[in-house]
């Protein structure tokens, strides 16, 4: 059901994740939420990423969906810029090749 994600337990308990957790862990970023995934783009380039965080909220890019994105998709639908794009497709392929 939908109410159980806005229980007051499971949003401290987000809150509560230390900045390194979602990189330290082992958790694959298939599991991860729309706000690991805001988390990991605002991690992996403060300059040129972090801007564009809440465009991941918006539109609703969790990890599996994060995964999944390339260039182009992230150029036409999110409004990116090319040297974000690349830089974002360049830290989602990192990520894919560390969790094997």
């Amino acid at each position: 059901s939908t109410n159980a994600a806005c229980s007051p337990v499971l949003v401290s308990e987000r809150h509560a994740l230390t900045q390194d957790s979602v990189r330290s862990s082992t958790r694959h970023p298939s599991t991860w939420s729309v706000d690991d995934v805001m988390r990991f783009v605002r991690e992996s380039d403060p300059h040129a990423l972090a801007p564009h965080a809440d465009l991941f909220r918006k539109h609703e890019i969790d990890g599996n969906a994060l995964v999944l994105l390339k260039s182009d998709v992230i150029m036409k639908y999110m409004g990116l810029k090319l040297g974000p794009a690349l830089k974002l497709c360049y830290h989602i392929d990192k990520l894919q090749q560390s969790k094997h």
